[in-house]
Order: C-alpha cells, then structure tokens, then sequence
C-alpha cells in the first residue's frame, strides 16, 4: 500500500475527528493516523453523562456507517471529565431492595443507569421474618446479580460476607465483596445505617464496597484487551 501523502492524510484525520465530537457526550476528539492512512489510536475526551463503553460503540458504529472504516475497540482511549474537568466515573444508582412480589422468600433489587433498570433477585431458605440474616445476604446477593447485569459482567462478583452490627442507635449493615479482576483478586467492604429497611441497608452497603472501583474496572474493559471486558 502506497503512503498516503501529508496533506491528504491531515485532511481525513481532520474529518474524522470532526465526526466523532458529534457523538452525544464526546467533548474532544483526536485521531491518530498510520503512514498508509488507517487509524492506528484514537483518543476521546467526554463528559461522565454516558456509559465509556456506549460512547466506543458509537464511535465504531460512526466510523462503519459514515465512512467505511472498521476499528478495533482496543484502539480507542477514553478519559470522562465531569463538569469541572476533573475525571469522572460511571455508577449506579440505588432505587429500591424490597420483598419479591411474587415470592416472599426472594428479595429483588433495582439499581438504575442511564441505560435504564436493572433488576437482580435472590432467594433464601430461612423460614422467620423475612428480614434476618438470611435476607440481609440475599439482598447483598441480589443487588450483585443487578450491578453484573447492567454492567455487563465485566469483573466476576462475589458477597463474600454480610454482618449487622449492633451499635448504640441505628444498627449498621456491613457488606464484603469479592472481586475476581484481571489484576487480581480484591476484596472490598462496605457499610450503611439501617434506617429504613436491612434489605436497603444490605444494598446500599453492597454498593458501597464497589461504586469507587467500578469506573476503575470500566475503565480498564474498555481501554484494554484484558479479562473481563465488557461483552461485545
């Protein structure tokens, strides 16, 4: 293949460029282009308001459509500001952990995203109140069956421990998850008063021990070709 000549190759990374900040969320736009004229890294600079991995795909979506060119995803970096311009991160928001409506011995839990709801349940055998021990861990279960979902299981997650903790005034939900990434395995907690129900609680904590490193592991599926990317 024939070098492309300068001009020529300014022209097209210029037009592409010029593209791809029209895709909703991407405040700037750089591509970088090989001698022969074929995208060899592209960078992106957008806002925290959408999923990295939505904003790759539309880029390759983008490319595809408008100009025929199919781009590996692995060559595309993105770096999320929030308004200020400081890095950003995507997480999920809490909506509720209640008693399943149709089976009294699940809890269901509902997180939402800008992709919109997702939904995890789980099960427990004990035969008391529904909220005890055994639910607290279902609940903690459930709410990882939802962050797995909308997250397209891009880090393998495990509770590994509930705990309620009784101290003077409201007692504390205390949650231990397990992470099996692609750096290793970590091992992270999290806590929430119980003021409304230990099933919220359960939950809340759940989140808690991972809403800091979940744009850490984003992060890391999109930019990389590691294990646990997100499924394609």
């Amino acid at each position: 293949m024939q070098p492309v000549l300068q001009q020529d190759h300014d022209a097209l990374a210029q037009q592409l460029q010029q593209a791809i900040r029209r895709i909703q969320g991407v405040n700037d736009a750089s591509v970088v282009l090989d001698e022969n004229g074929a995208i060899s890294e592209i960078h992106l600079v957008s806002s925290v308001a959408r999923r990295p991995k939505q904003i790759v795909r539309d880029t390759e979506s983008l490319l595809s459509a408008r100009f025929g060119i199919r781009v590996d995803y692995r060559k595309i970096s993105l770096v999320q500001l929030d308004p200020e311009g400081r890095p950003g991160g995507w997480r999920l928001r809490f909506i509720s952990a209640a008693p399943h409506p149709q089976n009294s011995r699940a809890v269901q839990v509902v997180l939402q995203t800008e992709d919109g709801r997702h939904e995890g349940v789980a099960s427990f055998s004990s035969s008391s109140d529904t909220e005890n021990e055994a639910g607290i861990r279902a609940a903690a279960d459930a709410t990882l069956y939802a962050v797995q979902e909308a997250t397209d299981h891009i880090v393998p997650l495990s509770v590994e421990e509930t705990r309620l903790i009784a101290v003077d005034g409201p007692s504390i939900c205390l949650a231990v998850v397990r992470a099996e990434t692609s750096h290793g395995e970590e091992k992270l907690t999290g806590t929430c008063l119980v003021q409304q129900s230990l099933f919220e609680a359960a939950s809340k904590a759940t989140l808690d021990a991972i809403n800091r490193r979940l744009p850490v592991w984003i992060a890391r599926a999109t930019g990389d070709g590691s294990r646990g990317r997100p499924a394609r």
